[in-house]
């Protein structure tokens, strides 16, 4: 377990209508442990299941199970976290098979919500985000391209059609479509031009471990592709509810000084991702809650929400229904700068 390089299989056995103690006993069985491990659930994680080894009472590595589902590939999020441990941004990889990654554990505190609204944690994220965005040297295989726009239509298009395992029923909230692709389609006029780096693609607080020397690490690499960087700022933005004070602060810490003319395209482009972060959440919420072969359970979904997010409805309705009032509230906000 302890070998530098990685161990990487091709076959696929784990599957994706195993309960949770099914994962946790193929878990313990996997021929990687030198000494006697107990495996746990970690609940929190929203789209995969994540489990700890620990020993002796102390967790020692990170295992993630998930499967290839709306935007996310798995080969793509092997890589990206080898990447991401070349740059020094994450974890090391250990053992991977198709549908399963195992890692060093973290040590360290998770982020709080609190905490990345601190201009000053802002800036040490923003630091972080540059090495990323530099790091397309560390990508060795091909990874995902990763386009917020077409991903929200693509959750529109099963929210409006609905899906084979549950009759085709629409969602309840597809009469809101119509006005959301409108939305959609305004705000990526707003993109200009730009150079494809290596991107995390979901900065939220619970994706980010501060160690015990203070440096922040990055986890659940499930977004990870090459796209356009500002789609990082602009999520961080979104979830830290920032200003525009805050904003223009957080692009000068990205670029350095900016002309007038530069600052405004920028941004203008930060707003938008701000906003269609907000909605990709949505949407995603939304749509997932169609699919009755959905992999996280709805009672491990509640468990998780309990952990990052207490107080809101423990469901995928309740992450929707918590983040929608942001994505009006920033819409309404900054409507004037994507004309129709």
């Amino acid at each position: 377990m302890r070998n530098e390089a990685p161990i990487i299989s091709e076959i696929s056995r784990v599957r994706r209508q195993w309960t949770s103690t099914q994962v946790r006993d193929y878990i313990a069985a996997l021929p990687i442990w030198n000494e006697p491990v107990e495996i746990r659930q970690k609940f929190g994680g929203l789209t995969n299941r994540t489990y700890f080894a620990y020993v002796n009472d102390k967790p020692k590595v990170a295992i993630r199970v998930g499967f290839d589902q709306y935007r996310t590939r798995q080969t793509s999020v092997i890589q990206c976290t080898l990447a991401a441990y070349e740059l020094g941004l994450g974890p090391r990889l250990i053992y991977a098979e198709p549908n399963l990654s195992v890692t060093d554990f973290v040590e360290g505190n998770g982020m709080q919500l609190e905490q990345m609204k601190d201009p000053a944690i802002m800036r040490r994220i923003i630091d972080r985000m540059k090495v990323i965005h530099a790091g397309r040297h560390a990508v060795r295989e091909t990874i995902s391209y990763w386009w917020p726009f077409d991903t929200v239509r693509r959750y529109m298009d099963s929210m409006a059609t609905g899906k084979a395992g549950t009759g085709w029923k629409p969602s309840p909230w597809a009469d809101r479509l119509p006005r959301y692709r409108q939305i959609t389609d305004r705000l990526e006029r707003g993109i200009g031009a730009f150079l494809p780096t290596f991107t995390h693609n979901d900065m939220a607080f619970v994706n980010m471990i501060i160690s015990p020397s203070g440096e922040i690490m990055l986890i659940d690499w499930d977004g990870g592709a090459f796209g356009h960087p500002l789609f990082d700022l602009g999520e961080m933005l979104m979830w830290a509810e920032a200003d525009e004070p805050t904003c223009v602060m957080a692009l000068e810490h990205y670029y350095g000084s900016l002309t007038y003319a530069g600052m405004h395209q920028r941004l203008t482009e930060v707003h938008s991702f701000q906003t269609i972060a907000a909605l990709r959440l949505v949407t995603e919420c939304l749509e997932t809650d169609l699919d009755p072969f959905y992999h996280v359970t709805p009672e491990e979904f509640a468990e998780g929400m309990k952990e990052v997010l207490p107080g809101q409805t423990p469901a995928l309705i309740g992450l929707a229904e918590m983040l929608l009032p942001r994505f009006e509230a920033l819409w309404e906000q900054y409507e004037e700068l994507f004309p129709a």
